[in-house]
């Protein structure tokens, strides 16, 4: 070690650097060991947000009910419309082509409207379902763990 301690001038000084390069050896590898802590974290914080989240809009829980109500209603009514004039047109035969038309005109509307029917019934069954799988999975957390 003499010769390292007159080379570099003191062997705190090379104990420094020695520990500067192992801490950067390290740090250049991103282990498994790593990812899978990082990961928990990541998890973890996802659901913490999530539980919070669900605690924070508790006082809507009326108010996605009723928009729900609401547009499940108009978009049923929109399907009993179309799937009537579709009968009707096709109980015309030649005679219905205006209701066939009307049918048509109809059915386009509902194809739009449907992610829009389904984006609704996310925003009102998604608090509670997020909170139950929440839930299914502590439950199976802590069956692991024991």
């Amino acid at each position: 070690m003499s010769f390292w301690s007159r080379l570099w001038g003191s062997e705190k000084a090379l104990e420094k650097g020695a520990d500067a390069l192992i801490k950067t050896g390290d740090a250049l590898f991103y282990t498994a060991e790593e990812k899978a802590q990082d990961s928990d974290q990541r998890n973890a914080q996802v659901r913490e947000f999530l539980l919070q989240w669900i605690k924070s809009t508790s006082g809507q829980n009326i108010a996605r009910r009723l928009i729900a109500i609401a547009f499940s209603a108009v978009y049923l009514l929109l399907v009993l419309l179309v799937a009537a004039l579709s009968i009707l047109a096709a109980l015309a035969g030649q005679d219905g082509n205006a209701l066939a038309a009307a049918a048509s005109a109809a059915w386009g509307l509902l194809v739009e409207i449907t992610s829009l029917q389904g984006l609704i019934m996310f925003f009102y069954f998604a608090p509670n379902k997020i909170g139950e799988a929440i839930a299914t999975f502590r439950g199976r957390v802590s069956a692991d763990k024991a």
